[in-house]
Formats: C-alpha cells, structure tokens, sequence
C-alpha cells in the first residue's frame, strides 16, 4: 500500500517539492525497487523510473527545487545499483554535489547552476560509495523529529539534542499495525481521520515544533496529502498568498471605509487606530516560517 493517492508527476504539479523513496534490491542485484515496507505488501515500480518522471519535471520547471529522502530497507540495494539508477534515468545532472563545506548554496545559485535536485541517503555504503557524491549524509545533516505517531497521541517535537544539524524534518502522519497479502506489519499507513490529520492538527503541529527548535521548518511529512488541506497551511507557513488573491490584499489600510452621505464629512481615522493596525501588521510579518515539502 502506498502512503499517496497520487503518482510521482501529479505529487510535483501539485507543489510537492520533497519525496521520500524506500529503495530496495530488486529481482536482480542489478535493479533497484522502490517498496514499503517490502516488496510483498507494496511494490512502487523502479527507482529509474520514478527518478525519470523527476528529471522530466525539472527539465520543463527550471527554477523549482525537488529534495529526494533516500531510505535503505533491510534487503539493501548495491550502490553500483543505485548509481546507474541516477544515470540511465538522466537525473544526475541536476544532483548537487554533496553537502557543502560551509553554508548551503542559495536557491537562486542552485537554480543558476542547474543542480535543482538534492538528495539524502541514511545508507553509509551508498554515502561512501559515491564517487561524485551524490548523496548527502542523511545522519551527518538533518534534524528529523520525533515520530510517526498513532492515532490518538500526542504529537511531539524532540528531539532536543541538535548538534550540527541544518535541515529540520517534522514527520507529521499517523500509522497502525496492518496485514497485508498475509502478513502483518506494523508502521503501516493510516488512512483515516484525515480531515482531522491533514487540517488544523498539521498547522498546531508545525508551530509547535518551530517555537521549540533553533532552526526553521524545511520539511513536513505527510501521508495522503491530497485529504485534508495542507495547502492552506503551507502557504501561511511560507508568508504566501492563497490561491486567486495577491500581496496588494495584505497591504494596510490607513482610511476607514466609509459610505460617502451629502452634506455630512467623514472623519479620518485617529491616530491611535492607526497605530493598532501598524503593530498588527508587524507582528503577521514577523511570523514567517519556512516549509519546503511532504513526505511521499
């Protein structure tokens, strides 16, 4: 069972901006497969394949980012593998190349340079093995939060020992014990209740987090993005307006709005009201906070 009701081209056409691949050996040592939790409950075709559809995307969307989370299962795939994956599908030439010594790039540099695609491994073999690196350490560079969750508990932000790590992860979903053609799997996806999930509870869970960490939000995982709405809240989240209105929206108004009678004068609004509605303004500007994409 897949944790998206969308493939791969509408997720990005969608403004998902962030995929998570749980790779595997395939039927070869010389294929790789993408399954969760393993090829027996759910097989999502190759990773070629999916890693073309990508590299399609970001040829005709030259200014938009795309970070891939690369998650080794137990039937590790080979690196040699995995590499010739990025190759034949044409995807590597828009991979940055391995985590920076000192800041990272700016979007706009990246976009300037071509190198639209980032990817993380939490496989050290894949790490060491990349001659070009490819793939940046996923232990070494991101802060991902504690979870997933069941349903019904409390969703958390530790945890609180960050070192050096510069990307921050909220994982923001639900999962439960399930059997599928025959066996049973825990951490499985939990398609209920995603009103609930996917509505104010994702907003509640992205402040919460942010007030207690020392970095800004980069990504959010979310199972089953389509249910719900997430989208209200990621555009409050990045300070953007909502779909069919614009920033002139937001702009303050300094006059009242007032129905003009003969023979009678308006009254310009005081000082003091003016004033309120300045502080008001500054403080929506100055909660802004910064999320990047979804978990597939």
């Amino acid at each position: 069972m897949g944790t998206q009701y969308f493939g791969i081209q509408q997720q990005l056409n969608d403004g998902i901006r962030g995929l998570h691949l749980n790779i595997t050996q395939g039927a070869t040592a010389s294929d790789v497969s993408l399954c969760y939790p393993d090829c027996n409950a759910y097989n999502g075709g190759s990773l070629r394949d999916t890693l073309t559809i990508v590299k399609n995307w970001l040829d005709t969307n030259q200014r938009d980012v795309v970070t891939i989370f690369l998650e080794s299962a137990l039937l590790k795939a080979s690196p040699a593998a995995v590499l010739k994956a990025f190759a034949d599908s044409g995807a590597d030439k828009y991979v940055l190349m391995g985590k920076p010594a000192a800041a990272w790039p700016s979007l706009e540099s990246m976009i300037g340079n071509h190198t639209t695609l980032v990817v993380f491994s939490d496989d050290a073999g894949l790490v060491a093995a990349n001659p070009k690196g490819y793939f940046i350490p996923h232990p070494n560079t991101v802060l991902r939060l504690d979870g997933p969750f069941t349903y019904g508990a409390e969703w958390t932000c530790g945890p609180w020992n960050r070192r050096y790590e510069s990307i921050l992860v909220i994982p923001h979903y639900i999962v439960q014990t399930a059997t599928y053609n025959g066996a049973t799997y825990n951490n499985m996806p939990y398609p209920f209740n995603l009103g609930t999930t996917n509505g104010y509870q994702f907003e509640f869970h992205a402040i919460t987090c942010r007030g207690g960490q020392s970095i800004w939000i980069n990504f959010m995982e979310v199972d089953y993005y389509s249910e719900g709405d997430v989208k209200t809240p990621t555009l409050k989240l990045n300070a953007l307006p909502y779909p069919n209105d614009n920033v002139a929206n937001f702009y303050p108004q300094f006059f009242d709005a007032t129905v003009e009678v003969v023979g009678v004068s308006a009254s310009p609004p005081t000082l003091l009201a003016s004033v309120s509605r300045l502080a008001i303004l500054a403080a929506c500007l100055s909660l802004t906070l910064v999320f990047d994409a979804l978990r597939i």
